[in-house]
């Protein structure tokens, strides 16, 4: 198994240029690059190694400011506006919270990584309930709503909530009150396990694709957790993945992946059919130093969770 690498101590041969790839083949012409911003003369202050992203049902976006142990919320411009959440334990406080995703009424779900469980908060940021628990220390714990630093998180049309339970090489399900309902996968390279299991996303059929981080793909399940279909394998080609974390779908079911150790985001049809890879290593407009997440607004603006330079950026369909 490849060494997972965490942390700020990550050794990039960065390179200039913004590479592009679309159009040939019925590929679509990738994106261009609007604003980025990392927090600083804002009203939230700098980031710290922000993680997940997610555009709410208002359209606006949600930043999980991980190393800071808060979310920010954004206006319509993505721009940070306000903040809630800080360092603890307690109900309402984060641990190095990784991902984030809301609901059809705008609550706001956080998987809150160093504390094992997620909490759920609702749209004005107030703390509605948590859940989950942290399994073995040291090892794997297979009872039902435990975790072992949990990673991803998406929420279906019915308010079911899918988090990717990264250590424990497993998805687990809970109703919209934090009620275990199933969980499959075991550690392993065939379809339907995982090795790390990182980012989550659902589609209008509210089937889960998952970012099998160490395997090198995506995989797709249905809402029962059955297995269908992937795509992906280990390489630096356009449709090759080196540590994909994040995942998400727009409206019209394409699939966008934050492509960590190639530097660059790729977007796939429902079907798995590439679309364009957009993105080199660097720290320019359009520049990626280990992206780790993905969203997309209504209007198809693309935004990305620039982890290693410590910012979001704005993408805008090509015009």
């Amino acid at each position: 198994m490849k060494a997972l690498r965490w942390g700020v101590g990550i050794a990039l041969m960065l390179a200039s240029g913004v590479a592009v790839a679309g159009c040939a083949g019925g590929r679509q012409t990738p994106p261009r690059f609007v604003s980025a911003w990392s927090g600083a003369n804002t009203a939230v202050g700098v980031l710290d190694r922000a993680i997940g992203i997610t555009v709410g049902p208002d359209g606006k976006l949600l930043v999980a400011d991980t190393w800071n142990d808060r979310i920010i919320r954004c206006d319509a411009e993505g721009a940070p506006t306000d903040a809630f959440g800080q360092t603890g334990n307690e109900a309402g406080k984060l641990q190095r919270p990784g991902s984030i995703a809301t609901d059809r009424e705008g609550n706001i779900y956080v998987v809150d990584t160093w504390n094992h469980r997620v909490q759920k908060f609702d749209a004005k940021g107030k703390f509605v309930l948590q859940f989950g628990a942290k399994g073995g220390p040291w090892g794997y714990d297979e009872a039902e709503g435990k975790f072992l630093y949990p990673y991803g998180i998406a929420v279906d049309s019915k308010g079911a909530i899918y988090v990717s339970d990264f250590n424990n090489n497993r998805i687990e399900k809970f109703d919209p009150k934090g009620k275990f309902i199933i969980m499959w996968g075991t550690a392993g390279r065939q379809d339907g396990q995982f090795s790390h299991p990182a980012g989550l996303a659902i589609d209008s059929r509210d089937r889960l694709y998952v970012a099998d981080l160490g395997n090198d793909r995506v995989q797709r399940f249905t809402p029962e957790g059955k297995f269908d279909g992937k795509w992906g394998k280990t390489g630096a080609d356009p449709a090759e993945f080196d540590r994909p974390y994040g995942v998400c779908v727009d409206s019209e079911d394409n699939v966008y992946v934050a492509d960590f150790g190639n530097h660059r985001i790729q977007k796939f049809s429902p079907h798995g059919r590439l679309l364009y890879a957009y993105g080199a290593p660097g720290s320019g407009d359009g520049q990626f130093r280990c992206p780790m997440a993905v969203a997309v607004a209504p209007d198809k603006t693309v935004y990305v969770s620039d982890w290693g330079n410590n910012r979001i950026q704005k993408l805008a369909p090509a015009s």
